[in-house]
């Protein structure tokens, strides 16, 4: 089941000290009010949300509770209401510029080695920021980019170009028009050449490229491989989605036929991720060979170029699927993020990494209320609550 980060304004406060020991913080409090201002002045406009907050020895959770219609979660989630179906997409990744993820060497990844000198890499791509200079890899198997083995898939969007690296610093490229949409990118190779298709259309015109050798480095889906913090930008940002390998060099009919019909499983795809199989950090890939992958900052999206209506008696189908509880008609939405506060005394303070406390707010308890004002260069927090 997907994951998706649907709250912004979370909190959590570790507790040291209550402020009394007959008037203890600890124990679970509805919020009545929480107020979140842009300006840390707690003035202008502001943020209103309801939840509970909850208190131990050691720690303090807030879990903030969202309730949506299905008009509503609809477009919280990113789809497209139309009076009567919720429009949505089967799901993919989106990476921001630093994440990626990592898939394990495995033998069936070294394509070039199956059917002589061969194969077909393939994916659906969208591109966040087309005037970005960086060189945005899709899918990577090299340790460097001139590196004489592996290969690997990128683009540049704003010198409207795609590159497939083979072995060496000898490369085919294709002509990209980035546009904020779903696109089909696609490399087919056999021997010293390569064909680039975009949307099916062969958009080659450097065919030339050296011969793919095999290496055991792992696969790397939104970066260069093992290059998280690449200082020449090679961070893919933007979704990505249905990544296909092959060891066999398709024709273009056929890759024109599998973006009109979708992909199929064979004994030639030595790797298929769907994006619409796995939860959490794992990425499942549906053929035999088990090349999974594990997701580093890359987020879960309902925003794919596979999109399919859903009406309101599936809608705790999407609720579900999308990480909330469904009940009486309606999705609730619970989730929880850390920031660090300390109680001491009567004040709150946020702890950094060094250990040292600042951004302090105030605290007025009592046996049946508490409030909580919190104010720092990003906005105030005013939280109400009582028991």
């Amino acid at each position: 089941m997907k994951k998706l980060f649907l709250i912004p304004l979370l909190i959590i406060i570790s507790c040291d000290e209550t402020t009394n020991d007959e008037v203890s913080l600890i124990g679970t409090w509805n919020i009545t009010s929480l107020k979140y201002y842009s300006n840390p002045d707690c003035t202008g406009d502001y943020e209103e949300l309801s939840g509970t907050i909850t208190f131990n020895q050691s720690s303090g959770y807030e879990e903030l509770v969202s309730e949506y219609s299905f008009q509503e979660y609809c477009q919280e989630v990113g789809g497209s209401y139309d009076g009567e179906n919720c429009i949505v997409g089967d799901g993919s990744l989106f990476f921001d510029g630093d994440d990626y993820v990592e898939v394990p060497h495995n033998e069936s990844l070294n394509i070039s080695d199956r059917n002589g000198n061969e194969g077909t890499l393939m994916a659906y791509i969208k591109i966040a920021d087309a005037s970005e200079v960086t060189y945005n890899r899709i899918i990577s198997k090299k340790s460097i980019w001139n590196a004489p083995t592996g290969y690997e898939l990128e683009v540049n969007p704003s010198q409207n170009i795609i590159t497939f690296l083979a072995g060496d610093d000898n490369f085919a490229r294709g002509e990209l028009v980035p546009t904020d949409d779903w696109m089909h990118v696609a490399v087919v190779f056999q021997d010293t050449v390569a064909t680039i298709y975009v949307n099916g259309v062969d958009a080659t015109f450097d065919y030339n490229i050296n011969p793919v050798s095999s290496d055991e480095v792992p696969l790397w889906i939104g970066n260069l491989t093992g290059s998280a913090d690449d200082p020449e930008g090679g961070a893919f940002n933007g979704h990505i989605d249905e990544i296909g390998i092959l060891d066999i060099a398709l024709t273009g009919d056929e890759v024109r036929n599998i973006i009109a019909n979708g992909f199929e499983i064979n004994s030639n795809v030595a790797a298929y991720w769907d994006f619409g199989s796995g939860s959490g950090v794992q990425l499942v890939d549906q053929s035999s060979n088990a090349n999974n992958g594990a997701i580093t900052g890359a987020a879960w999206a309902i925003d794919s170029p596979n999109q399919s209506p859903m009406d309101e008696n599936s809608f705790s189908q999407l609720c579900t699927a999308t990480g909330g509880e469904y009940s009486e008609n309606s999705c609730v939405i619970s989730t929880t993020n850390y920031w660090n506060y300390r109680l001491n005394l009567n004040e709150y303070c946020e702890m950094d990494s060094t250990g040292e406390y600042s951004y302090c707010g105030t605290l007025q308890l009592s046996p049946t209320e508490a409030t909580i004002t919190i104010s720092n260069d990003d906005g105030c927090m005013i939280l109400n609550c009582s028991r």
